[in-house]
């Protein structure tokens, strides 16, 4: 998923009730295939059956150009999930817990911050000593370009203001393929970038496994 990962919310059988039979009979230890599939019927079940159901043919045709499914297709359904909150607000709060995880490592802690919330000036120079060290990292790899298109997205995002993960999902997408490629520099962010991945799993596991 940058977050949200097209994978997860694309599914291969289109039949609810044959899906459920599957993950019923999915083997022990397949976490990761139960989710998905669990996720893929709680996404059919709700108010936006038909817009998942296009989401699916654009990420298709998204991979198909070699282009990324997320900026591409995730907006349309995003909307309506949005306008059936009370159905999907699980997939939301999952999906925001997990960005936060993530931008505590990818921006700076004045974007992710809940509004309010107290920080002592002790803990706020610890954090901006952290984030010069982290700018100087990213910086001093060979995916100094792509980083710096993403904290203008970031910057852009944070002043309009819109949502980051949605607006910057091409540009992260972009700055982490140029990690992946150097990654030998960058295994310490890719492994941030895993744990919150893992984090938007865990809780959307948790809700699944509560529900069904």
């Amino acid at each position: 998923m940058g977050i949200t990962s097209s994978k997860d919310l694309n599914q291969e059988n289109s039949d609810p009730k044959t899906q459920k039979t599957q993950v019923q009979t999915e083997k022990v230890g397949d976490s990761s295939s139960v989710l998905k599939d669990q996720l893929q019927v709680f996404m059919r079940e709700g108010g936006c059956k038909e817009t998942y159901e296009a989401f699916q043919d654009c990420v298709e045709e998204a991979q198909n150009k070699n282009k990324d499914p997320i900026s591409m297709c995730y907006p349309t359904l995003e909307k309506c999930m949005e306008a059936h909150y009370d159905y999907y607000h699980p997939f939301f709060a999952a999906k925001k817990s997990a960005a936060k995880v993530l931008m505590k490592d990818f921006v700076p802690s004045s974007v992710w911050r809940d509004p309010g919330e107290y920080v002592s000036p002790k803990q706020l120079k610890e954090e901006e000593e952290k984030e010069e060290l982290f700018l100087a990292f990213m910086r001093g790899g060979g995916c100094k370009e792509p980083y710096t298109a993403w904290e203008n997205c970031i910057d852009e995002a944070d002043k309009n203001p819109e949502d980051i993960v949605l607006k910057c999902a091409g540009v992260f997408s972009r700055m982490t393929k140029c990690m992946d490629a150097h990654s030998d520099y960058y295994r310490p962010i890719l492994e941030a970038k895993k744990t919150a991945e893992e984090h938007m799993e865990n809780e959307l596991q948790v809700f699944l496994s509560e529900a069904s």
